[in-house]
């Protein structure tokens, strides 16, 4: 994006070895995308003859609708998102085609609150993030079932090719930006581009963020895009979102963690997160959901899956090393968030 915006802007005012290494890298993040994009189609052909429902997001559904041109668009990998039913059956035609579990010896069970699993081809040129979820159990109020029953065709790389529809793409996007403490501009641009690009139904993006209880994580994330990149939001809805103030709070403080590139403690991320949640009920899933066992557990404590509910005795003890013991004693130290 820094190369498509100075080539046109001002080619002359950037040095032209600079200019150079931005192009080169553009047009390899171009020729990726579009291995990637037929990669999705050799995947999408597959799972519909063995007759499981897949929905991609994020990547290329992102990169083709959005931007002027796909190579605006970094992608790393494909999400795809099936039925919970068909988890296993999905596992075993991604295996049979030359794919294989990152983390091959840990049991679904551990990815129940995450809700996604990655696989990644034999040769390592793509992987494939395999969800039965939008979100992390304990921080999503998202239906899957729901945006699979509202799915829309777009065009990617000329086929076309199920997505979700403008509006619960822009939940997600407010919702995925939230998990990620909105850690990056790239996540921003995305809604930037989708408020720019689709004619929207805010009237139905409100009222069901208010019936999932996720209003304040929207509101976030339009007053980032709003604040940050200028985005034309409608004069009501701008009113609206603005008009919760602790939304705007958590927005300024994130500008400034951007402004002066600040990392997040693991336990700054989890009280951003508790702080989203609306209503008793939530905050109360939220924990109830946060103490389920992950692969984080099973790295610690390596113990025959049988055992499964000894982690449940385990995992507050690490969480609460690692949310408030170890901040305490090491201030200093910035750790990455894995719960």
């Amino acid at each position: 994006m820094a190369f498509w915006a100075l080539s046109r802007a001002c080619p002359d005012a950037v040095p032209r070895e600079t200019l150079t290494a931005l192009r080169n890298r553009f047009r390899e993040g171009m020729q990726r995308n579009l291995l990637h994009a037929r990669e999705l189609f050799r995947l999408l052909d597959l799972f519909g003859l063995a007759g499981i429902e897949v929905l991609p997001f994020k990547g290329p559904a992102l990169a083709w609708s959005l931007y002027e041109t796909p190579g605006l668009r970094f992608m790393s990998d494909l999400d795809l998102l099936v039925p919970p039913g068909d988890v296993s059956r999905a596992i075993g035609l991604l295996t049979s085609n030359g794919y294989r579990r990152c983390d091959a010896n840990i049991g679904l069970r551990f990815f129940s609150d995450s809700g996604e699993d990655l696989l990644r081809r034999s040769d390592g040129i793509f992987e494939v993030d395999l969800h039965w979820r939008v979100a992390p159990a304990h921080f999503n109020p998202l239906d899957a079932a729901e945006i699979r029953s509202r799915r829309v065709f777009i065009d990617v790389a000329g086929r076309q090719t199920p997505a979700f529809c403008p509006e619960d793409l822009l939940a997600y996007l407010c919702l995925n930006g939230a998990k990620n403490d909105w850690n990056s501009l790239a996540g921003i641009c995305d809604l930037d581009r989708l408020i720019d690009v689709c004619r929207l139904d805010w009237g139905a993006i409100l009222s069901r963020a208010a019936r999932r209880r996720m209003s304040r994580i929207v509101s976030l994330g339009l007053c980032l895009a709003q604040d940050l990149l200028g985005s034309n939001l409608p004069p009501e809805v701008s009113s609206r979102v603005h008009a919760d103030t602790r939304a705007v709070a958590l927005a300024a403080s994130i500008r400034e963690r951007l402004q002066e590139g600040r990392a997040w403690s693991s336990r700054d991320r989890l009280i951003l997160r508790f702080r989203l949640m609306e209503g008793a009920w939530r905050k109360i899933c939220f924990f109830r959901h946060i103490l389920r066992p992950t692969p984080a557990d099973w790295e610690l404590l390596h113990i025959p899956e049988s055992l499964f509910p000894v982690y449940y005795l385990t995992r507050p003890v690490r969480l609460a090393w690692k949310w408030c013991a170890r901040p305490i004693l090491n201030p200093k130290r910035r750790a990455g968030f894995r719960a």
